[in-house]
């Protein structure tokens, strides 16, 4: 009984912690958006696509450092596996996601060159905006997104859960993609982008159990840096092919 009752008890407390991350990570965005707002980028960015979503992701991301520095030294917690390291089921595991997705978005495209569905941008494809969106998501968007959503959330939760416990985990990952999801909510709780929301989540699952698996959160990073390249990388391509 007494077992039950710290089973129960750890929980809670990670649930209350659930709660308490999302709270973090919206104020820290929040924080980010205020601050980014504060610059003027009309000459680097006239058609203001990379510049104040870089700023933002720079913000988010030393607030996000910041709170795991304090928590490193207040409390002791592991777990963060912020350092590059070497291992081969991260390499195996990224490697195999980023075929997954060029495949899926080599579908969608095709796909969608026959039957007209592919949403395009409506700006210019000229060497600014490109460089600098596709920068944007190839340096930016991944270290600061896992940092955020993946390294803080699972290290946090796994300090009171069972790092060694399939179940805890499984709820680690879930929970941190459930996060993850929610911030790709634009207005919320209104104007929900329902697949944006549902795709991000099914990511953050494989970005959440390399990030475990591989002990260190450069191998998400990677992942999510080269999915979002393909993605925007892939729609400038078939802007370019087919309109």
């Amino acid at each position: 009984m007494e077992a039950g009752l710290k089973r129960n008890n750890k929980y809670l407390i990670a649930a209350i912690l659930i709660v308490a991350l999302f709270a973090i990570q919206f104020l820290f965005s929040r924080l980010g958006s205020l601050i980014s707002q504060l610059l003027d980028y009309s000459s680097l960015d006239p058609d203001g696509l990379f510049a104040q979503v870089s700023v933002h992701h720079i913000i988010q991301m030393l607030c996000a450092l910041a709170l795991i520095f304090v928590i490193r030294k207040s409390r002791k917690t592991e777990g963060f596996n912020l350092r590059p390291r070497f291992d081969s089921r991260g390499i195996k595991d990224t490697l195999l996601f980023c075929l997954a997705i060029t495949v899926y978005y080599l579908a969608i495209y095709i796909a969608g060159s026959f039957t007209n569905t592919i949403n395009t941008y409506d700006y210019e494809l000229n060497a600014v905006n490109v460089s600098g969106t596709l920068g944007f998501q190839l340096l930016l968007s991944g270290p600061s997104e896992e940092i955020l959503f993946r390294s803080l959330p699972i290290a946090v939760l796994l300090s009171v859960l069972d790092p060694d416990s399939k179940r805890d985990r499984a709820i680690t990952v879930i929970s941190a993609s459930v996060l993850f999801g929610i911030a790709h909510i634009s207005v919320f709780p209104f104007q929900v982008p329902w697949f944006q929301v549902c795709y991000a989540f099914v990511l953050g699952i494989f970005y959440g159990y390399t990030f475990i698996r591989s002990k260190s959160v450069i191998y998400p990073m990677i992942m999510h840096s080269i999915s979002n390249v393909i993605s925007v990388g892939g729609c400038y391509l078939y802007m370019v092919l087919f309109k």
